[in-house]
């Protein structure tokens, strides 16, 4: 029994070293930061920028003639942008806007991978949910039956929960189920006064958690969870705490801005910790990057100042970034790049880092490279190199590279930028 194991074991290390394996990398590949402008100034449209985390560089590649953004989200390399009284798809890579559909009233949007939907509040006064073609943006359906104005998303198996806080003064909250297949409304509950605001959702475990923004002039957060069939588990209430929105979950921690600062909320223990304190200025936007552990979040006053701020997670700042008036809106472009590796992969040291001309490898052992490729963020082989361990970059465009180096006997990767 023991000989046969130990020759599986054997047989299955050759076929991995045959026929090789799939090795990820996903990084962080942009922000896309949408700003809404001067809030009095008619002639001061949305425009869209990119941010490179890399260079810590903002590029201005898009402009929609309205006045205000409300969200933006990110599909595979489009970003899918409500402003006011429309939704514009852009490819992030061209930076073309590729379609646009009148929205009048859009809120929030979300997706399941199939298609787009969006909520609509003020001034509309029917069809609060709509359901979206991803490719050209044509409607698909309209949610008739939701009663009132509409804000965000929970996708989950098929259904489509959305927050239904009413309109502006609504003493309770609804909480819609859709089926997304269908079309189709299967429920819309009202749970009451304490879920008035009802703004976003959490979800781990099977459970969801409902988060109900705070109302102008009131200081507590009210905060419910339920169960997979709608039954309420537990009821929360934070004091001397005002929440606007979220920056974003990762694993069971849901991030708020709350006091004008960010927060951790543990939806296991739903317990909350502030992170980073109150800002000066009034956050416009947040987002949490989970691939490198930071914050990026907008400020403004909608007239006069808009900036933009880098925290890591322990609340220290680590940087500034131009962001504009009124940037309401930020989404983070992850990338994942996929590759075949055919043995072992260790670290090795690329220098310099960044580079615009010549860089130089080496590892703990000063292995001699017989091999050696460059792949750009798409998944492209641009260079190839044999026998040396200093490649010439210089031919390759700006930005961020991975590389894989073969010697006799290992496979190491690591990646560089191009400058």
């Amino acid at each position: 029994m023991k000989k046969n194991y130990i020759f599986k074991l054997i047989l299955i290390l050759f076929t991995v070293l045959a026929i090789g394996v799939k090795a990820q990398t996903t990084y962080t590949n942009q922000l896309i930061i949408v700003n809404g402008g001067v809030f009095s100034d008619p002639d001061d449209f949305v425009t869209v920028s990119s941010f490179n985390p890399e260079t810590q560089t903002i590029s201005e590649v898009a402009t929609i003639y309205t006045q205000s953004v409300q969200d933006v989200i990110i599909i595979d390399n489009f970003a899918y942008v409500a402003a006011q009284d429309s939704i514009v798809k852009i490819n992030i890579d061209t930076y073309e806007k590729v379609a646009s559909v009148s929205a009048i009233g859009i809120n929030q949007l979300a997706s399941d991978g199939n298609i787009l939907l969006a909520s609509f509040w003020y001034p509309v006064t029917e069809n609060f949910v709509r359901i979206f073609s991803l490719d050209d943006l044509t409607l698909q359906a309209n949610i008739s039956e939701i009663s009132g104005d509409a804000a965000d998303f929970l996708i989950h198996d098929g259904i489509a929960l959305v927050a239904v806080p009413g309109a502006y003064g609504s003493t309770s909250g609804k909480v819609a189920s859709i089926d997304i297949a269908e079309g189709v409304l299967l429920s819309e509950d009202d749970y009451g006064e304490f879920y008035s605001g009802i703004g976003f959702f959490g979800f781990h475990n099977d459970v969801v958690t409902t988060f109900m923004t705070t109302a102008w002039g009131e200081t507590t957060t009210n905060i419910g969870t339920f169960d997979d069939g709608g039954n309420i588990i537990e009821q929360f209430t934070i004091e001397d705490a005002s929440l606007a929105k979220t920056a974003g979950q990762h694993q069971q921690i849901m991030y708020l801005e709350l006091n004008n600062g960010i927060s951790e909320y543990n939806l296991i223990s739903n317990s909350e910790n502030a992170i980073i304190d109150a800002l000066d200025e009034s956050i416009a936007s947040s987002v949490v990057d989970t691939i490198n552990n930071l914050f990026y979040i907008t400020t403004t006053d909608y007239f006069s100042f808009g900036s933009g701020y880098i925290y890591n997670f322990d609340g220290t700042q680590t940087g500034t970034f131009e962001a504009g008036i009124s940037a309401q809106a930020i989404a983070i472009d992850y990338r994942t790049v996929t590759s075949t590796i055919e043995n072992i992969i260790t670290d090795i040291s690329v220098f310099p880092n960044p580079s615009s001309d010549f860089i130089s490898i080496k590892t703990n052992g000063y292995e001699t490279f017989n091999h050696i490729e460059v792949i750009d963020n798409t998944g492209r082989k641009v260079l190839t190199v044999s026998n040396s361990n200093k490649l010439d970059i210089r031919a390759l465009n700006n930005g961020l590279y991975f590389l894989i180096a073969k010697s006799n006997e290992k496979v190491f990767s690591s990646r560089f930028i191009k400058n």
